[in-house]
Formats: structure tokens, C-alpha cells, sequence
């Protein structure tokens, strides 16, 4: 029986659940400690849209509010993004990186890029495009 064929392999969802592990180990093996690769989506993220609002973090990285809420207050804890009531509305929370996240970004960025080419190394240039696209589609909004 060929591994296309074979249960569970041959299901999209045990091979994605299969390379989010894979990812996982790659990141732990790169960056070791207490980042994580969302803590680093919201750096990269308020780094190229400064003063979001939490809500505005969420749909970014396609996260819930609980979730997104904690991890912006242990980063402020750690001094690495601010989060403030915004002028127009004060029930709604906006971040900003501070000096210390973004020098936590840009120590961070070529680690993330190691973690990806140890992900990746496997494929070519062309395949990991095609990944990238393939997996796009699944991801679009079905609106």
C-alpha cells in the first residue's frame, strides 16, 4: 500500500496536523525559549501596521479575542509592545512595539527564516511556491 493511499496519510488534514508538528519542532530546535511563533506574528504584524487594535491583531493572525488578549499581556508584561485605549474609543485596547520588541523582531526575523528553510529544505523553489498558493486556497474566506 503506497503512503497516498493508506489511512490515515492519504487525508489533507492528518498531513497538515502533521507538518504544524514539524514546524513546531523546527522552531523549538531554532528558537529556543519563551517565543512563540504567534507572539512573533503579532511583532511582525504591529511592526507593518502600527497602533491596531487587538480586534484588528485577531483578524491579522486569525486568532480569538481570549487568546489574543493573553499573549498581548504577557508581551507588555515583557516590555515588548504597549497597549492603550484608543482616543476614539476607549474601550477599545491599540498596540504599539516598544524599543525592546523591536529589537526582539529584528533578532527574531532570521531565526524565522531559519526555522522555514529547515521546513522547507526539502522543496524547490517552484514547489514552495506552489505550497504556499495550494495552502492559500484552502485558507481564503469562503465569503
Amino acid at each position: 500500500m503506497s503512503e497516498e493511499t493508506r489511512e490515515p496519510q492519504r487525508h489533507t488534514g492528518f498531513l497538515l496536523r502533521r507538518a504544524q508538528q514539524r514546524h513546531v519542532a523546527a522552531w523549538q530546535a531554532v528558537i529556543p525559549g519563551d517565543v512563540t511563533s504567534v507572539q512573533y506574528g503579532v511583532l511582525a504584524v504591529l511592526d507593518r501596521r502600527p497602533g491596531l487594535a487587538q480586534k484588528e491583531i485577531c483578524a491579522e493572525l486569525d486568532l480569538d479575542r481570549s487568546t489574543v488578549a493573553d499573549i498581548c499581556s504577557r508581551m507588555e508584561k515583557n516590555g515588548l509592545l504597549t497597549r492603550v485605549a484608543a482616543r476614539d474609543d476607549r474601550r477599545r485596547n491599540v498596540l504599539d512595539l516598544t524599543p525592546e520588541g523591536r529589537r526582539e523582531l529584528a533578532r527574531l526575523r532570521p531565526l524565522v527564516d531559519a526555522v522555514q528553510d529547515r521546513l522547507t529544505e526539502q522543496l524547490s523553489r517552484e514547489e514552495l511556491e506552489q505550497l504556499r498558493t495550494l495552502l492559500g486556497k484552502i485558507l481564503r474566506d469562503e465569503t
